[in-house]
């Protein structure tokens, strides 16, 4: 009978973020930018209620396997795009401005492969540290949403935010390579 929820949910998130970064362009005040950090939380809280109810009630399906993970993608890609437009401008954002290059590149880069190698039939499951790569990608932005709505404002903050964004960026890159060389040993091997 609810069979549907969880991918509901997944598609629900699918269209949020593009809706999410339209009206964070439009709303640029202090209650829109707010209210974006509210709706991206909700976000964050319908993946993992798909996830557990798919699992809970055993209703796991290729749809959700398929668009879930595209889901997360499209989100995070969007957000990091979205605040690498709002760093680049601030020539103190430098630093953040350049991991959230590497992050979107992983990040599209990783997708791809996974394609090449869903094309040859093989494997590339998610690792329980890239779960953890997941988590604090979601934490960074939350960090950028407390940055860009400006409710922490300083020089520690800002210190914290700089390593925050280097931890997550290393450990994005770390599961990024782990999936390049599981790739090619696939490709090598397979």
């Amino acid at each position: 009978m609810y069979s549907y929820i969880p991918n509901f949910l997944t598609f629900l998130r699918l269209f949020a973020a593009p809706v999410l970064i339209l009206y964070l362009i439009i709303d640029q005040s202090f209650s829109g930018k707010y209210f974006g950090l509210v709706i991206f939380i909700f976000v964050i809280l319908t993946d993992f209620l798909d996830g557990y109810l798919a699992r809970k009630f055993n209703i796991e399906s290729n749809i959700g396997r398929v668009f879930d993970p595209i889901a997360d993608k499209i989100m995070v890609i969007l957000l990091f795009a979205f605040f690498l437009g709002i760093n680049l401008v601030n020539p103190d954002k430098l630093f953040v401005s350049l991991i959230l290059i590497l992050l979107i590149t992983r990040e599209i880069m990783i997708s791809g492969l996974r394609e090449f190698v869903s094309a040859e039939k093989a494997d590339l499951s998610v690792t329980q540290l890239a779960k953890w790569k997941t988590f604090f990608q979601t934490i960074l932005l939350i960090f950028l949403f407390f940055d860009y709505i400006y409710l922490f404002q300083s020089t520690v903050v800002s210190w914290s935010i700089d390593l925050f964004c280097l931890v997550t960026c290393l450990l994005t890159w770390y599961t990024g390579m782990q999936y390049i060389f599981k790739a090619f040993d696939t490709a090598n091997n397979g």
